[in-house]
Protein backbone atom coordinates (compact mmCIF):
# COMPACT_ATOMS: atom_id res chain seq x y z
CA UNK A 1 0.00 0.00 0.00
CA UNK A 2 3.00 2.22 0.57
CA UNK A 3 4.72 2.17 -2.69
CA UNK A 4 1.84 2.09 -4.34
CA UNK A 5 0.63 5.23 -2.87
CA UNK A 6 4.18 6.58 -3.06
CA UNK A 7 4.28 6.22 -6.71
CA UNK A 8 0.99 8.43 -7.41
CA UNK A 9 1.76 10.74 -4.70
CA UNK A 10 5.55 12.30 -4.21
CA UNK A 11 7.16 9.51 -6.34
CA UNK A 12 5.44 11.90 -8.84
CA UNK A 13 3.86 15.09 -7.64
CA UNK A 14 7.64 16.87 -6.13
CA UNK A 15 8.77 16.78 -9.65
CA UNK A 16 5.98 17.67 -11.57
CA UNK A 17 5.68 20.43 -9.27
CA UNK A 18 8.89 21.70 -9.61
CA UNK A 19 9.40 21.49 -13.66
CA UNK A 20 6.17 23.11 -14.01
CA UNK A 21 4.85 25.68 -10.70
CA UNK A 22 8.11 27.05 -10.80
CA UNK A 23 8.20 30.69 -12.49
CA UNK A 24 11.08 30.51 -15.51
CA UNK A 25 12.99 33.13 -14.04
CA UNK A 26 13.79 31.80 -10.72
CA UNK A 27 13.44 27.89 -12.22
CA UNK A 28 17.90 27.10 -12.43
CA UNK A 29 18.23 28.22 -8.80
CA UNK A 30 14.96 27.10 -7.52
CA UNK A 31 14.73 23.75 -8.30
CA UNK A 32 18.53 23.53 -7.44
CA UNK A 33 17.40 24.40 -3.71
CA UNK A 34 14.42 22.36 -3.96
CA UNK A 35 16.26 19.58 -4.81
CA UNK A 36 18.71 20.25 -2.29
CA UNK A 37 16.00 20.25 0.58
CA UNK A 38 14.45 16.88 -1.03
CA UNK A 39 17.59 14.99 -1.10
CA UNK A 40 18.28 16.28 2.56
CA UNK A 41 14.94 14.81 3.78
CA UNK A 42 15.13 11.84 1.68
CA UNK A 43 18.51 10.95 3.73
CA UNK A 44 17.03 11.90 6.97
CA UNK A 45 14.29 9.81 6.25
CA UNK A 46 16.95 7.01 5.72
CA UNK A 47 19.18 7.71 8.55
CA UNK A 48 15.66 7.51 10.68
CA UNK A 49 14.44 4.09 9.36
CA UNK A 50 16.28 1.64 10.88
CA UNK A 51 16.28 2.76 14.62
CA UNK A 52 12.09 3.86 13.92
CA UNK A 53 11.70 -0.20 12.66
CA UNK A 54 13.53 -1.15 15.98
CA UNK A 55 11.40 0.55 18.41
CA UNK A 56 7.95 0.53 16.65
CA UNK A 57 8.49 -2.66 14.11
CA UNK A 58 8.07 -2.09 10.20
CA UNK A 59 3.94 -2.42 10.06
CA UNK A 60 3.70 0.98 12.31
CA UNK A 61 6.68 2.67 10.00
CA UNK A 62 4.97 1.75 6.65
CA UNK A 63 1.31 2.48 7.93
CA UNK A 64 3.01 6.09 8.80
CA UNK A 65 4.66 6.10 5.44
CA UNK A 66 1.42 5.49 4.11
CA UNK A 67 -0.72 7.78 5.93
CA UNK A 68 2.04 10.61 4.93
CA UNK A 69 1.64 9.83 1.63
CA UNK A 70 -2.23 9.72 1.52
CA UNK A 71 -1.60 13.46 3.31
CA UNK A 72 0.66 14.03 0.33
CA UNK A 73 -1.71 13.02 -2.17
CA UNK A 74 -4.70 15.01 -1.01
CA UNK A 75 -2.79 18.22 -0.54
CA UNK A 76 -1.37 18.27 -4.42
CA UNK A 77 -4.88 16.96 -5.90
CA UNK A 78 -6.37 20.18 -3.76
CA UNK A 79 -4.08 22.45 -3.50
CA UNK A 80 -2.16 22.67 -6.77
CA UNK A 81 -3.22 23.95 -9.66
CA UNK A 82 -4.16 22.05 -12.58
CA UNK A 83 -1.11 22.92 -15.24
CA UNK A 84 -2.52 20.53 -18.29
CA UNK A 85 -2.90 22.38 -21.44
CA UNK A 86 -1.05 26.24 -20.04
CA UNK A 87 1.33 27.77 -20.79
CA UNK A 88 4.72 28.98 -18.63
CA UNK A 89 3.06 32.39 -18.99
CA UNK A 90 0.03 31.19 -17.91
CA UNK A 91 0.99 29.47 -14.47
CA UNK A 92 3.35 32.25 -13.69
CA UNK A 93 0.09 34.89 -14.42
CA UNK A 94 -2.06 32.59 -11.71
CA UNK A 95 0.77 32.66 -9.30
CA UNK A 96 1.06 36.61 -9.87
CA UNK A 97 -2.33 37.40 -9.51
CA UNK A 98 -3.37 39.06 -5.85
CA UNK A 99 -4.76 36.40 -3.48
CA UNK A 100 -8.60 36.69 -3.51
CA UNK A 101 -9.88 37.75 0.18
Amino acid sequence: MFVASFAIGPGVCVWLALSELMPTRIRSNGMSIALLINQFVSTSIAAVFLPAVGRHGYSTIFFFGAACTVVYFLASAFLLPETRGKTLEEIDAFFARPAAK
